[in-house]
């Protein structure tokens, strides 16, 4: 496998152009960068990225460490071995933080203590657990922006789970599966900073009201897959520009 660094900021900022489907305000964002109610966070996530690089140049060792693959990474996408890794992952999660005056809410290590559990444990995930380390490798080396969707829209709590616009039609869940992969409809929310990431962790959590392995999905898109579509609830970055 070819060796690979983390994003620079400009790279970030050049891979949501990937002709994701983002919908806000009942419009599909042609430019994401650009949109006022995304391109200032952004930037700021840009930030973040080339921080990384920064820290690497300079050897400061407070937000990056060494891959066993010849290249760096931030330290919390690194699963730590002892307790001093773990104090120096949290270190980087603070310093991380500090850029962004602990105001972005989502950053892109936000599921990286997930995607460390892929190459600490990836016999959990046999027999599928070359994928996990192959996607332990890759999250450590590139450093994408993965964000989650796991509730359940809501619907009428009194319908039955069989009755059309039900929970059997909205939530997500497979309608065919093939030697290449699951083909999934249906919807999941709650998936905070989506528009700005490059891979979704969908899983689920609560209780069901439909008792069918269908419904029991968890997997990783790019979120430029096709098919994938966000439809993004009020931007306060865009309502802050506006209002003050």
């Amino acid at each position: 496998m070819e060796r690979l660094l983390p994003y620079t900021g400009k790279e970030f900022l050049d891979s949501l152009d990937d002709g994701r489907e983002v919908w806000i305000y009942g419009e599909r964002v042609k430019n994401i960068t650009e949109h006022p109610a995304f391109r200032n966070t952004a930037r700021m996530i840009a930030r973040l990225y080339d921080a990384l690089h920064r820290d690497h140049a300079e050897q400061k060792n407070l937000l990056t460490c060494p891959t066993e693959w010849g290249g760096f990474t931030h330290r919390y996408f690194a699963a730590p071995r002892s307790a001093e890794e773990l104090v120096a992952g949290r270190d980087a999660i603070a310093a991380w933080a500090q850029l962004t005056y602990g105001w972005l809410g989502r950053s892109p290590d936000y599921k990286a203590a997930f995607l460390a559990t892929l190459g600490a444990n990836a016999e959990f995930y046999e027999p599928y657990q070359q994928n996990a380390r192959r996607w332990y490798r890759f999250s450590q080396e590139r450093v994408p922006f993965v964000n989650h969707a796991i509730v359940q829209p809501p619907v009428d709590r009194n319908m039955a789970p069989g009755t059309p616009g039900g929970p059997a039609d909205v939530y997500a869940h497979v309608t065919k599966e093939t030697d290449a992969g699951i083909r999934v409809t249906g919807a999941k929310v709650v998936a905070t900073g989506s528009a700005l990431t490059h891979f979704t962790f969908v899983a689920h959590a609560g209780v069901l009201p439909i008792q069918d392995k269908s419904f029991a999905i968890v997997f990783l898109v790019p979120s430029n897959a096709p098919g994938v579509k966000f439809l993004c609830r009020v931007s306060n970055e865009q309502r802050a520009a506006v209002l003050g």
